[in-house]
Parts: structure tokens; C-alpha cells; sequence
């Protein structure tokens, strides 16, 4: 079953139409979490797909594309995906953003309202998306974050818990108060890059990371997807604010009242 349903009816809309095009935000290893549970999800759910290339020739008679999910269009911070989109989006009967926090180009998203749908995995960014003119459930929808749909059961290793706890904090400029913390593992940083249309990296990756995470009991992080996988894990989560509202959001939109030993520190 999707999390994400109603992501799932907008796409059964278009399925039986038009061949689905998927393209993988690019990002560090937690992104490839999260197209890691896109290919869960669509594989979950009988979707049949096929990955960009930007060898084939695409066209609005035939194809959709749903163009991967994350932080990545935070103007200020990124610029990769919207640089993407603008190139690409008129080769597609319509885009499909997958879950996503939003902030900012305002120029871009006003220009394509006719050409986006656009998931957002958190009230702040809902809203502003409303607030550029699109339609509730039509054009935009609020959904939880990619990850939420990974099939967990198939990364984990045979593993009990054995160390106590693990610093997982950012190292770039996402942090919000750029702190050194003692024998700290970034690992989100062990990819950084446009590699998550390769479906068994992704997926290895996101085994990788489990794996990691697996030998403790408690992880201490500021990185959204790391609290996620802890949280899915059943680990004692001690998540810290970013340097935007993104943490926050999804914590309060997606993890309050749904994994109790995950607690958010402001």
C-alpha cells in the first residue's frame, strides 16, 4: 500500500495514456533514498516506467514525466533541478514533481502552473505553491516525503543494535549553526551527485546506509532523510532543525504522532 496515494490516483490518471518518464533529482546519498523508494513505489504499485535519457527524443503525445522529489528547488541553495525542468518541461504532456519543499523562484513556478503538478511533502510549502495559483488536489498536492514508501524490509541486515549512540549532522551549508560535533558522520556526503537514475546504485546505497545506521540505538542528526531512516528503523531519533524550514515542516507534518521515538529539538 502507497503512503503517497494520492500521488498514485493523479499518476493512474495518466498511466494507461502516456508512457511514464522518471528522472531522478540529483543530490547527495540521501537522495538516492529517495529514488530509491520511488522504484519501490512504482514497483509496489505496478507501475511501469521507463528512466530519462537524454539520448531519446520525448514528446507531449506520448509521454509524462515525474521528475524525482527532495530539497533540490530552494532557490538560494539549488539550482540543478529547475535548470532541468525549464529544459525539458515542454517534451512532457505534463511534470509530475514528486514530493518536494519548495522555497522561492516564484517566476519559474508562476510560468508552468499549465504544466506542473506539484507534490509537497509539507504544510509551508503547500502553501506557498497555493499562493502562486495553483489548485488544491488538482495541481498541487500535500504528500509525505518519498522515503515514507521505501520497502524497508528488503535493506536491513540481520542486525541488533550493539552501540549506544551516532552523530549524523550536516557539514555543508544546510546547517544551521555550523557547530563541530565530536566524532560525527556526515554519510549522507559518501555520493554527492547526478547518479540516482542508476536503480541499483540507488538502491545499494540505501542499503548502505541502513546498514550504518542498523548498529545503533539513537542517532543524533539535522539531515532530514537520516531522521527518516531512523524513524523507520525504530531508532531513538534526536532531530535537529536545518537552516530553512524544511526539518520542522516535515517533522510536524509526517513524523509527530506517527514514530514516537523520534523528538524534534528547535
Amino acid at each position: 500500500m502507497a503512503c503517497n496515494v494520492n500521488l498514485l490516483n493523479v499518476i493512474a490518471q495518466y498511466k494507461d495514456k502516456y508512457k511514464i518518464i522518471y528522472k531522478a533529482n540529483p543530490g547527495n546519498a540521501v537522495d538516492g533514498v529517495i529514488a530509491a523508494a520511488t522504484y519501490d513505489f512504482f514497483e509496489q504499485n505496478e507501475l511501469s516506467f521507463s528512466i530519462w535519457k537524454e539520448t531519446e527524443a520525448y514528446n507531449p503525445d506520448e509521454h509524462l514525466l515525474c521528475f524525482g522529489g527532495g530539497g533540490n528547488l530552494i532557490e538560494g541553495l539549488y539550482r540543478e533541478s529547475r535548470d532541468f525542468l525549464e529544459q525539458y518541461e515542454g517534451q512532457f504532456v505534463k511534470v509530475i514533481l514528486f514530493p518536494s519543499t519548495i522555497n522561492g523562484y516564484e517566476d519559474f513556478f508562476t510560468r508552468y502552473t499549465d504544466r506542473l503538478i506539484i507534490c509537497c511533502r509539507e504544510q509551508t510549502s503547500y502553501q506557498k505553491i497555493i499562493a502562486m495559483g495553483y489548485k488544491p488536489d488538482v495541481d498541487v498536492l500535500l504528500t509525505h516525503d518519498m522515503a515514507f514508501d521505501l520497502n524497508v524490509e528488503k535493506y536491513l541486515e540481520k542486525t541488533v543494535p550493539f552501540k549506544d549512540a551516532v552523530n549524523c549532522f550536516r557539514t555543508d551549508n544546510e546547517s544551521r549553526d555550523k557547530k563541530y560535533h565530536e566524532d560525527n558522520h556526515d554519510i549522507s556526503l559518501t555520493w554527492n551527485g547526478n547518479y540516482w537514475d542508476n536503480i541499483c546504485l540507488a538502491r545499494n546505497s540505501t542499503r548502505s546506509l541502513i546498514s550504518f545506521l542498523q548498529e545503533y540505538k539513537t542517532v543524533n542528526t539535522d539531515r532530514l532523510h537520516i531522521a527518516i531512516l531512523g524513524s523507520l528503523l525504530n531508532m531513538h531519533v534526536h532531530f535537529h532543525p536545518n537552516s530553512y524550514y524544511k526539518n520542522e515542516a516535515v517533522f510536524n507534518h509526517s513524523i509527530l504522532n506517527m514514530f514516537s521515538k523520534t523528538v524534534f529539538f528547535k
